[in-house]
C-alpha cells in the first residue's frame, strides 16, 4: 500500500507538473479560461500581426455540443481538425479551417522558422493552446502544435497516467498525415524561407518513435527536410531507442535533451518499470555524427519542462532559453564551445550545459 501510494504521488507529479505546477487541471478547464478561449467562425475586419501571436492547431479530439468546452477530452476516430488561432485583448481566437494548407496561408509572417511542436502529459485543449502560445510568444517562431487528449476530468492521477500513455502511443496514426503535408510544404517552398524544427516534448515523443517502430517512416524519410528534430525529456523507454533514432534520415541534426535527475520521468519508470531516454540514456546510445546528447542536471536539477517561462509558475533559466531557442530557430548547437559545455557528467553521454 505504501507503495502503491508514493507511485500515486509521482504520478500526480506528472500530470500537475506537466502543466502549471501550482494550479490543479480545474484552472485550465474553468468557464473563464473556456471563455476565452472563443470559437470563432470567420476572420476578423482587421489584419492579424505577429502582435497577435497567431499559430496553427493540429486535433485529434472530439468536438462537442458545448458552447464554451467545444473540444472534449477523447480521441476522434476518424481523424483531424485544424484550426488557426491567434491572440487579440486577451481573447484566444480559435478558427476551424478546412486545412493545413489553409491554415498556414493565414499566417501574417511565413518566413519566420517554424516549430512543429508536441507535448507530453496533462493537457487539456486549453492547455496546449497556452504552451503552444507560449512557446511562439517566447521564441519568436511560428508554431504548429499538434494537440492530444493527455489528460481526463474523469480519472485521478493513476488513471490519467495510463490515459496520457494510451493516447500518445496511437497519436502517430493521426498526426502522420499531417507531418507529411508539413514535409510537402516546406520542400515546395510555401512555408516561406525560414527554418524547420520539430519539437517533441515528454510524452509527445511517442509520436516520433511510434512513427520508426510501426514502419511508417519511409513516407517522409527519403530527403532532409527539417533542420533540427529535438527530442525533449522524452518520456520513452531508452531500450533500444539507438535502432529507430538511427533510422530517422530526415533532419540535418538531432538533439536528445536528457536530465538524469528528472524528477517527472524518475515518476514514470516507477510507473512503467522502464527507464526513459529523457532520464538516464545509457547502454546502446547513437553514435550518428548529427546526433547530440544534451544533459540539463547541473542547470535544472530536478527540472522537466526547462524551455518555457510559465508566469508564476517557473522562469526559464537564461542558458537554458538560450540553447533552446539555438534548436528551436532550426541552428546547429556548437557543443564544443567550453563557456557554455562541458561534458556530460553522467556517464559521460553527451554534453552539459554549464550553470
Amino acid at each position: 500500500m505504501r507503495i502503491l501510494t508514493i507511485i500515486c504521488l509521482l504520478c500526480f507529479s506528472l500530470s500537475s507538473g506537466a502543466q502549471h505546477n501550482n494550479n490543479p487541471i480545474a484552472n485550465f478547464n474553468s468557464d473563464s479560461y473556456w471563455q476565452k478561449t472563443r470559437l470563432i467562425h470567420h476572420l476578423p475586419a482587421y489584419a492579424i500581426t505577429n502582435n497577435d501571436t497567431p499559430m496553427v492547431v493540429i486535433s485529434n479530439r472530439k468536438l462537442t455540443d458545448d458552447s464554451i468546452r467545444y473540444m472534449s477530452e477523447s480521441r476522434c476516430e476518424s481523424g483531424v481538425l485544424y484550426f488557426f488561432v491567434f491572440t487579440h485583448n486577451g481573447i484566444w481566437n480559435v478558427l476551424p479551417v478546412p486545412s493545413l494548407e489553409v491554415a498556414i496561408q493565414y499566417m501574417p509572417d511565413k518566413n519566420r522558422d517554424w516549430v512543429a511542436y508536441t507535448e507530453g502529459m496533462g493537457k487539456l485543449f486549453t492547455t496546449d493552446l497556452n504552451r503552444g502560445l507560449s512557446l511562439a510568444a517566447q521564441y519568436d517562431v511560428n508554431v504548429i502544435m499538434f494537440d492530444y487528449p493527455s489528460i481526463t476530468t474523469t480519472k485521478k492521477s493513476l488513471g490519467n497516467y495510463f490515459f496520457a500513455m494510451g493516447n500518445a502511443h496511437k497519436a502517430y496514426r493521426y498526426f502522420l498525415p499531417a507531418i507529411g503535408t508539413i514535409k510537402d510544404l516546406q520542400t515546395a517552398g510555401k512555408m516561406g524561407t525560414g527554418k524547420l524544427t520539430l519539437f517533441y516534448h515528454s510524452m509527445g515523443n511517442h509520436v516520433a518513435r511510434g512513427i520508426v517502430k510501426h514502419h511508417k517512416l519511409d513516407a517522409i524519410n527519403d530527403v532532409v527536410w527539417v533542420d533540427n528534430l529535438v527530442l525533449n525529456a522524452p518520456c520513452v523507454p531508452r531500450r533500444g531507442h539507438k535502432r529507430w533514432i538511427n533510422q530517422i534520415k530526415f533532419a540535418k541534426r538531432i538533439y536528445i535533451n536528457y536530465n538524469n535527475n528528472d524528477f517527472t520521468l524518475g515518476g514514470a519508470y516507477l510507473v512503467s518499470k522502464k527507464l526513459q531516454l529523457g532520464h538516464r540514456p545509457i547502454r546502446n546510445i547513437s553514435h550518428e555524427a548529427n546526433v547530440n546528447y544534451i544533459n540539463f542536471n547541473t542547470l535544472c536539477g530536478q527540472g522537466h519542462s526547462n524551455f518555457l517561462t510559465l508566469t508564476g509558475v517557473q522562469v526559464c533559466k537564461p542558458r537554458s532559453r538560450d540553447l533552446y531557442s539555438a534548436q528551436l530557430h532550426g541552428n546547429d548547437v556548437n557543443v564544443h564551445d567550453t563557456t557554455l559545455f562541458t561534458q556530460s557528467h553522467f556517464k559521460h553521454i553527451g554534453w552539459e550545459l554549464k550553470p
